[in-house]
């Protein structure tokens, strides 16, 4: 589990590095043929609103449950015994589970009619509908790693790690 972990946050972090790097050139590189040339890229603005920018938010929300770095609330849990914030902790995952199984069924539908109508970004001919289905994906993957939390949670309790 830890392997996969370490991948899939390998993963996430090049990716996004990479659309990151590529929206930033695309942007400059926009920038300077409008400005030298008066010839801007068709479709700059609607690319790096409907592509670069969801695919570097959305991969965040996985990346943040990989690595930690989400926001905690943990006033309750720290007082308590550990089993007790043990139970507390895994109701919190199954809960987020099933909050990201509900948006990934939400972002589904939405992608499926998206594509059945093979939408564009707004005036332009720049194609959107594919993007839509990295809602369902991340989302999927978050339910994921929070199941993998309750499983690694579970572990610790019954092999007397944490808090035993």
């Amino acid at each position: 589990m830890l392997k996969f972990n370490r991948v899939l946050d390998r993963w996430l972090t090049v990716t996004t590095a990479a659309a990151i790097i590529v929206m930033m050139v695309h942007i400059v590189t926009h920038a300077l043929v409008r400005s030298i040339f008066h010839a801007p890229i068709y479709g700059t603005n609607e690319i790096v609103e409907y592509w670069y920018l969801p695919i570097v938010a959305l991969l965040g929300i996985p990346a943040a449950q990989l690595q930690k770095e989400h926001i905690t609330v943990t006033m309750a849990v720290e007082r308590a015994k550990p089993a007790t914030a043990a139970v507390f902790t895994v109701f919190a995952c199954l809960l987020g589970a099933l909050v990201s199984l509900a948006f990934a069924w939400f972002g589904l539908t939405k992608a499926l009619q998206n594509t059945a109508i093979r939408s564009t970004a707004d005036v332009s001919d720049v194609i959107t509908w594919p993007v839509y289905y990295l809602v369902p994906i991340v989302f999927v993957l978050l339910a994921v790693l929070y199941v993998l939390d309750v499983v690694a949670i579970l572990r610790r309790r019954t092999t007397g790690g944490e808090g035993q």
